[in-house]
């Protein structure tokens, strides 16, 4: 770990060290004590006869031996040693140390300066490690910290990794059964008469390489980790360093069921500033038009955040179909303030489309602009017999960024006037068959600033400092309700799961309600994966879902995209160069035909003529998959073919 200071290494005999010292005689326990930080702080002692358990780099570890430990669960016998380089002991050694006790980012520790070491024995039985378990840390916040009791000490646990490496490369992790949920509230300490959050003492970190073991950026959420090391405690955060350590488990990726015959669905999902002028912005294009049809199933309708412009959305809806053809979206899109924008893709079961953004000129009432990204309202009629009337409300408010700090009253209050905002909205429209969806930027309950989600819901409330308004009635169905525990989480921040991508409704008296899920391989996965272009995971960092509704109204049929060709075609798949398409067509009309490799690029392109069609081609593309693309004044269509020798 390389945030430890360092120090000058000094060795001097048994004898000198008795002879020259005055400073207090205490073992480490004592110099622990019970409390979060040391009685001795600032003070030169010497503790003897201790043995080195882990080093890293320009620090190391030394332990009571178990047969001098007080014993005592409340005071560590642990300390932490800092070195100005390479430390001159090994794991095993019996040392004699005398130094400056300090905090260092508030684990006790022994200063590099005026240090003494004298190494009296080499080859030691280590002392037993503390067991952290299902038990011990405690879920309760106390003033000393269960794990501030372990500080310093080895330490032994089978961990449950609660998200994906963040800053640092920190992993989250907790001895616990489940992984750890964002709760109501704000954090500890909190505000009086208002909800307060413990911050889950139970979730410490780990920095794999601090002790020289290899780092793995690959890990993710519900991997399991067997560890031995050390507990110290950096910027207010419990870190374990691992001496040794196993990992097993796979990435979580898990895509929503597949649509019933007669189900209309209705996707959402973050795409993560999906913008053109990114640097890896074809790879990650591709990415979410896989997440789009093999996570959520390709859903009629796909509300869209984040996304850069129309150019974007048409890429997007251009690869979905390379990998579907009879997803053949429609793009509903509305420029809004800034470089990042909501949308939708919209597939023929809804018709008769209008687009509308609302509220687009409301201003805050301490100044400025009250939605950078306007509610975008999105009204058609899905296509039953007779049709059936639907508006979708797609949001992206303001995020939790600096809800905290100088720029809190600004933030706080933008988002309670945007939350209004909407529920006004959600009123006037309330004798609909209306679904919102988005990432609301909140969780499902009160965040003790602002309880944006119950406020645009009109539902109960734990209290804000800006309290909700009653203006939504009756409330709407909050669809998180109706997920297990486990699975109401959209995004993972400092390794806590919490919901901020929601789905509400009115009653929807034309639907019955079949199924709401969440589509995996985002949240949960590592962002090493973000530009990786041959796998699912990273496509974002937020996991989208799908709405599964069934029409009362009978009869729901995929009608034909608007300008889609109806192409009587015939070819062998796979195919050479050498055979031909046939194609059945007596009018004479213009057809081109255009193979697309897999990443996008037209690699040869002719007109077809009615009958026989052999590829007259320029240069001959090697062989391998290619999604076929053929166009004329009726329309498109989509198909693809195995080019073999």
């Amino acid at each position: 770990m390389n945030r430890m200071p360092k120090l000058l290494l000094s060795s001097f005999f048994v004898f000198s060290f008795y002879v020259l010292s005055h400073a207090q005689i205490l073992e480490i326990w004592e110099i622990q004590g019970a409390g979060l930080n040391s009685n001795y702080q600032g003070q030169q002692v010497r503790t003897e006869n201790n043995i080195v358990i882990a080093k890293g780099s320009n620090f190391f570890f030394i332990q009571t031996p178990a047969e001098r430990s007080d014993n005592d669960s409340n005071t560590s016998d642990g300390l932490l040693v800092l070195t100005s380089g390479s430390p001159g002991v090994k794991v095993g050694d019996l040392v004699n140390i005398e130094g400056t006790v300090v905090e260092e980012d508030n684990t006790t520790a022994i200063s590099n300066v005026n240090l003494s070491l004298n190494i009296l024995a080499s080859d030691q039985s280590l002392p037993p490690a503390a067991t952290l378990n299902n038990d011990f840390p405690g879920t309760q916040r106390t003033f000393v910290p269960d794990l501030e009791k372990v500080e310093g000490m080895r330490s032994t646990y089978n961990g449950l990794i609660c998200g994906p490496p963040e800053n640092r490369d920190w992993i989250p992790v907790t001895t616990k059964d489940m992984r750890r949920f964002r709760e109501p509230g704000i954090p500890y300490p909190g505000l009086p008469n208002l909800p307060i959050w413990d911050g889950n003492p139970e979730l410490f970190w780990i920095d794999l390489d601090a002790l020289g073991q290899s780092n793995n950026r690959f890990v993710g959420a519900e991997m399991r980790i067997q560890v031995q090391g050390v507990m110290v405690q950096i910027d207010n955060q419990y870190v374990s360093f691992p001496s040794t350590y196993t990992l097993t488990g796979d990435n979580l990726v898990q895509a929503v069921r597949n649509r019933a015959d007669g189900e209309f669905t209705i996707g959402c999902i973050n795409t993560l500033r999906l913008i053109k002028d990114e640097s890896a912005y074809e790879i990650r294009v591709r990415k979410m038009a896989a997440y789009i049809v093999q996570q959520l199933g390709a859903p009629d309708i796909v509300a869209i955040q984040e996304v850069g412009g129309q150019n974007e959305l048409e890429d997007l809806a251009f690869h979905i179909r390379q990998l579907s053809p009879t997803a053949n979206y429609q793009v509903q899109f509305l420029s809004s303030n800034g470089n990042i924008h909501t949308a939708f893709l919209v597939q023929s079961t809804f018709q008769n489309l209008e687009l509308t953004q609302l509220s687009k000129n409301e201003f805050l009432s301490i100044g400025g602009t009250l939605h950078d990204r306007p509610p975008l309202l999105l009204s058609g009629e899905i296509t039953t017999n007779p049709p059936t009337p639907m508006k979708i409300l797609n949001l992206h408010l303001r995020s939790l960024i600096g809800i905290t700090g100088s720029n809190s009253t600004f933030v706080r209050t933008k988002r309670s006037e945007q939350a209004i905002s909407v529920a006004e909205i959600v009123q006037e429209l309330r004798d609909e068959n209306l679904v919102v969806v988005g990432d609301f930027n909140a969780y499902p309950f009160s965040d003790g600033y602002v309880d944006v989600v119950n406020q645009i819901a009109g539902t109960p409330t734990e209290g804000a400092l800006f309290s909700n308004q009653s203006i939504v009635n009756p409330s709407l169905i909050k669809y998180v309700d109706k997920l297990p525990e486990e699975e109401q989480y959209s995004f993972i921040f400092q390794g806590n799961a919490q919901m901020i991508d929601h789905c509400l409704s009115t009653n929807l008296d034309d639907f019955i309600y079949e199924d709401f899920q969440f589509a995996r391989g985002n949240a949960d996965n590592s962002w090493i994966y973000t530009n990786s272009a041959n796998i699912l995971e990273r496509s974002s960092d937020h996991d989208g879902f799908v709405l599964f509704l069934r029409p009362k109204n009978s009869g729901l049929t995929a009608l034909p995209n608007e300008g889609q060709m109806q192409l009587d075609l015939t070819f062998s798949n796979p195919m050479s160069p050498e055979q031909y398409l046939y194609l059945n067509q007596q009018e004479a009309e213009r057809i081109w035909v255009s193979w697309i490799d897999s990443n996008g690029r037209i690699v040869h392109r002719q007109r077809l003529s009615p009958g026989e069609n052999q590829m007259n081609w320029n240069t001959r593309p090697n062989v391998g998959l290619y999604f076929v693309q053929f166009r004329s004044e009726q329309g498109i269509y989509n198909t693809k073919i195995v080019l073999q020798d």
